[in-house]
C-alpha cells in the first residue's frame, strides 16, 4: 500500500467519524424560543423512564446559560410534567421554605439576576416546588432557624449534647465562610465529634429526615476543618449532595425532578475529571438509568476574543470543531453519538463546559447525555 493510499484511508476514516457526530448535531432556535421540534422529539424519546433531569451551566455567572436553562425548564414542566426543581442550594433551608423568600434563600446570581426573572416568574405561575441539595447552609432561613429547630429536635427526643454544642452551632451557621477563624479548629473538632456521636444515636437513626440534616451539617463542618485543598472540600461536598438528592428523590417516588446546578457537579461517568467523585456519578450509581444529564455552555463570551473562538473551531481536538458555525446555537446528542460509535466513550477534547483557569481536555461525550452550545454569551446582571 503506497503512501497516498494510506493518507486517503486516514482521511476517509476521520471524515467518517466526523460524519457520525455531524448527523447528531441539531441547530437550535434563538435563545428566547430555543428548543426545536426535532430536539423536543429527542427529549421525548430519552425521558420516557427518567425521573431526574440534570440541567448544568458552565459558570454560575454566565447569563446566557441561565436563559437557555430556563427554556429547558419550560419544556420539562409544560410538556413532561416535571413539577419539582432542586437547586445547588441549601438542602435544609429549602426543605422547609421552598418557594418563600427566594431572593434570600437562593444564590443571587440566580435569584436576583435580570436573566433569572423569567425563570422564577414561570416557577411561581406553574406551581413548581423549589428544593435544595447543598450541604452548605447559606439560606436566610437556615441562618435564622437551623439552631432553633435542631434544639427542638434534641429536646423532643431527650438527647443530650456537649454544653457548648448549640452555641458553637449557632456561631458556625452565622460565620460559615470564615468558620476556621471565628469558630476555631479545636471547636470545629468538638462539633465534628458531637455530630458523629449523634449519627450513632438510635433516635436520630430512626428519624431519617434529621439523620440526613445532621449528616449534611457534619459534612459541612468537615469541609471547613483543616483542609488545605479546595479539591478535597469539593469531593466532600459532592458526596453529600449526592446523598441529599437521593434522599429527596426517593422520598417522593411518584414525582419527577429537575436539578439545577453547575456542569462540573453533574458529570455522570467515572472517567477523567474528578474520577468517580462527582455528585452526578454517585447519584447515577445509586439510581441506575434514572437520570438524564444536559450540559450547557456559552461560546462567544465578552472575555473571549473572536480570534480565540476561530482558533478553537479549527482545532480537531476542541469540541467547537464539530459545530457548523459558532454564530448559531446547537445541540449535540452525545448519548446517540456514543451509541453509534463506542470510541467516543474514550475520546478527549477541549471544551467550555467547565470554565476554569486552565483549559480542560476530557471526555465530554461520556460526561453528559446532551451538549448545548449557546452562541452569544452574556454575563449575569444583578437587578437593581
Amino acid at each position: 500500500m503506497n503512501k497516498t493510499t494510506i493518507i486517503l484511508f486516514a482521511l476517509f476514516g476521520i471524515n467518517s467519524i466526523f460524519a457520525q457526530v455531524e448527523k447528531n448535531i441539531y441547530e437550535l432556535n434563538s435563545i428566547e424560543n430555543l428548543l426545536t421540534d426535532d430536539v423536543k422529539k429527542i427529549m421525548d424519546d430519552n425521558l420516557v423512564d427518567k425521573k431526574v433531569v440534570f440541567l448544568g451551566e458552565s459558570n454560575h455567572y454566565f447569563g446566557a446559560d441561565l436563559l437557555a436553562k430556563t427554556e429547558f425548564v419550560k419544556y420539562l414542566v409544560l410538556e413532561q410534567g416535571y413539577k419539582n426543581i432542586v437547586f445547588e442550594s441549601d438542602f435544609f433551608g429549602l426543605y422547609f421554605d421552598h418557594n418563600k423568600n427566594i431572593e434570600n434563600n437562593l444564590y443571587p446570581f440566580w435569584s436576583r439576576s435580570v436573566q433569572g426573572k423569567e425563570l422564577f416568574e414561570f416557577i411561581e405561575k406553574h406551581n413548581v416546588t423549589i428544593w435544595g441539595l447543598d450541604n452548605q447552609m447559606t439560606s436566610y432561613y437556615s441562618i435564622k432557624n437551623f439552631t432553633e429547630k435542631f434544639t427542638e429536635f434534641l429536646n423532643d427526643n431527650s438527647i443530650e449534647v456537649n454544653a457548648n454544642f448549640l452555641e458553637l452551632t449557632e456561631t458556625f451557621i452565622k460565620n460559615r465562610n470564615n468558620a476556621g477563624k471565628v469558630v476555631g479548629k479545636s471547636n470545629l473538632e468538638i462539633l465534628n465529634k458531637e455530630l458523629e456521636k449523634l449519627l450513632e444515636n438510635q433516635d436520630v437513626i430512626q428519624n431519617k429526615l434529621w439523620f440526613k440534616f445532621i449528616e449534611s451539617y457534619r459534612s459541612n463542618i468537615i469541609m471547613n476543618s483543616a483542609l488545605n485543598s479546595n479539591e478535597q472540600a469539593t469531593v466532600i461536598r459532592d458526596n453529600q449532595m449526592a446523598k441529599n438528592l437521593d434522599f429527596i428523590v426517593n422520598k417522593m417516588p411518584e414525582k419527577k425532578f429537575i436539578v439545577w446546578l453547575h456542569n462540573a457537579h453533574m458529570i455522570k461517568d467515572n472517567y477523567g475529571t474528578r474520577s468517580g467523585q462527582t455528585m452526578g456519578f454517585q447519584f447515577a450509581e445509586k439510581n441506575l438509568n434514572n437520570s438524564y444529564h444536559i450540559a450547557i455552555s456559552s461560546v462567544n463570551m465578552p472575555f473571549r476574543k473572536s480570534r480565540w473562538i476561530e482558533k478553537y473551531s479549527k482545532d480537531e481536538e476542541n469540541l467547537l470543531h464539530f459545530l457548523p458555525s459558532t454564530e448559531k446555537n446547537y445541540l449535540i446528542d452525545a448519548r446517540q453519538v456514543i451509541n453509534e460509535n463506542k470510541q467516543y466513550q474514550q475520546n478527549e477534547y477541549e471544551g467550555m463546559f467547565v470554565v476554569d483557569e486552565k483549559k480542560i481536555k476530557t471526555n465530554w461525550f461520556n460526561h453528559y447525555d446532551v451538549l448545548v452550545f449557546i452562541s452569544k454569551g452574556e454575563d449575569i446582571k444583578i437587578a437593581e
